[in-house]
């Protein structure tokens, strides 16, 4: 597996499918749950980003705060290549929508 990033790997997913957001019981990781963007009965996308331990709330909140009051069309959760985090606590993408939409 090349574990390589490149500054094309990225998903555009719309915020109305952001149906959860969770902690993993030890505090050093975010789930993002997305239902299906192909209208898919049961097909659902999830990433998982790493997170200073204990520091999930801040982070859900700076995501929720973006979605509800922000300005910007497109919004950057989490861009490793430009070490781009939409909070600090954010420190890197665990898993992707890799083989996702096969």
């Amino acid at each position: 597996m090349d574990n390589t990033i490149y500054p094309n790997d990225s998903a555009l997913l719309p915020a109305v499918n952001l149906v959860d957001m969770e902690i993993s019981a030890d505090g050093t990781d975010l789930t993002l749950s997305f239902d299906s963007i192909f209208q898919s009965k049961g097909v659902n996308y999830s990433i998982v980003l790493s997170i200073i331990e204990n520091s999930g709330q801040k982070a859900m909140e700076a995501i929720a705060d973006e979605i509800t009051f922000g300005n910007n069309a497109f919004i950057v959760i989490a861009d490793e290549y430009n070490s781009d985090f939409i909070h600090a606590d954010i420190t890197a993408i665990e898993t992707t929508l890799d083989g996702s939409f096969q």
